[in-house]
């Protein structure tokens, strides 16, 4: 069943909360080519047996069956990034190879299989396994900065890796462990790719399936002060990683303090004048906003002392399309759309309704952007419907889209918006506490 597009900000949930954007415990909706790339296993993989039952491999190959018809009736244009004959090869390839695969390791393969729908402007159409509380999390937020993936936030009693560099998994150094697990993600566009890659890292299931690791503690390799130590995790179940995690836990950055974009609320829109000439409003997700927080954006910005205002869309995944029309109405007022006055921040999690607010203020009016670009796109698909597949080697779930969002002209070839004035995170800026992507936002000439 499809559920409206206010859900949308639920599936961004499912995504960081499950781990396996940005979500509920039951499969949840919202609204708002080339062959696969075969993977053998890797001799570091899970020892569990390959399907045993020819019972269970016919189950899991109906499921596949199944899957392609719901795909072929639900989304209005399910081959739009790759060849039908192509991906209708692939999952006979996988079905063929069932009886030899693990069940992570075919939970892999159908992931893999899957994204070749969402190579571009589809970053919604997921391959997940299905919600499991006890599901296996390495116990560690990470995140993927310009100059490496590092620890941000780390469980008891491994607080001593928080700033650590990850420089291997296993025995796979960090740079091949993000190539393999590249074609799992879907996108939008290549914004997309790092802003999901970690739910996959973090996922044993999946470091299992790829080869990366085997059973029981992950070995990692980190990185401190140039010092190089090995370390092992004990995975820890998906509920008791949420829980301590809370908001965005597999794709967004944790609290730090100095930096306004990572920093918990219970309002939609944070309004604060940050100097006399500016002021800012930071759209935590697009939900209804408190007309008040309304009102003094627009009051602020109505002060001839103000020459700037930054409208912070960072670490924002998304939400219900139907409530940002009003902070719209507001940034387009004469006050504030004028070149050089209105400036918006994006980086990679800036995704499905955010991406759309972002978009519709690019096309309507005069702003400038800093940051990153967005994951994502200005024109893609979503409102997804999941189905599941509980007879597959390892019970998954699948997003299937049904509706394209065209906030852009039909034929805007660009899958993000790249900002004028591109200021990348770095990790030694994070862990200080330094913003100069928002430093930028105010200094920068604009106009």
């Amino acid at each position: 069943m499809l559920i409206s597009r206010a859900r949308v900000l639920a599936v961004l949930l499912l995504l960081a909360l499950t781990g396996s954007a940005c979500f509920s415990a039951a499969p949840s909706a919202s609204r708002s080519g080339g062959d696969a790339e075969e993977s053998d296993g890797g001799s570091g993989g899970s020892s569990a047996s390959p399907l045993s039952s020819s019972v269970a491999v016919e189950a899991a190959r109906a499921e596949l069956d199944r899957a392609l018809d719901r795909l072929e009736a639900i989304h209005p244009q399910p081959f739009h990034a790759v060849e039908r004959a192509a991906f209708v090869a692939s999952l006979d390839r996988l079905k063929e190879r069932l009886p030899e695969l693990t069940p992570e390791q075919a939970a892999v393969e159908l992931m893999r299989t899957w994204a070749l729908l969402s190579t571009e402007r589809d970053g919604h159409q997921f391959a997940l396994p299905m919600d499991d509380a006890s599901d296996p999390i390495l116990p560690i937020r990470v995140y993927e900065f310009d100059d490496g993936v590092f620890v941000t936030d780390a469980m008891a009693p491994h607080q001593d890796l928080v700033g650590s560099r990850i420089v291997a998994v296993g025995d796979m150094p960090i740079d091949e462990v993000l190539a393999a697990l590249e074609p799992l993600v879907p996108r939008d566009g290549p914004a997309t790719v790092p802003a999901f890659r970690p739910l996959y890292l973090l996922h044993v299931v999946v470091l299992r399936g790829l080869g990366i690791v085997g059973d029981g503690a992950v070995p990692l390799t980190v990185e401190a002060s140039g010092r190089q130590r090995e370390v092992e995790l004990e995975p820890v179940p998906s509920a008791e990683f949420r829980a301590w995690a809370a908001w965005l836990p597999f794709t967004g950055l944790p609290p730090r303090d100095g930096l306004r974009a990572t920093q918990p609320s219970d309002a939609n829109l944070v309004v604060a004048r940050l100097s006399d000439a500016v002021a800012y409003a930071r759209f935590r997700q697009v939900q209804r906003v408190d007309p008040a927080s309304l009102q003094e954006l627009a009051r602020l910005a109505a002060d001839p002392a103000v020459m700037r205002v930054i409208v912070d869309v960072r670490q924002n995944p998304g939400g219900n399309n139907f409530t940002y029309p009003p902070l719209v109405s507001v940034l387009s007022d004469a006050t504030i759309d004028r070149p050089g006055r209105l400036v918006l921040l994006t980086d990679r999690i800036t995704f499905s309704a955010a991406a759309n607010f972002t978009t519709v203020v690019e096309q309507g009016t005069a702003a400038g952007f800093v940051g990153e670009p967005m994951g994502g796109g200005l024109n893609f698909w979503d409102d997804v419907d999941w189905i599941t597949l509980p007879d597959f080697a390892l019970p998954m779930r699948l997003a299937i889209s049904t509706r394209y969002w065209e906030k852009s002209t039909p034929d805007d070839a660009r899958l993000s918006i790249e900002p004028d004035v591109a200021v990348p995170m770095r990790s030694a800026d994070f862990f200080a506490g330094r913003d100069p992507a928002l430093e930028a936002a105010i200094s920068a000439d604009l106009g």
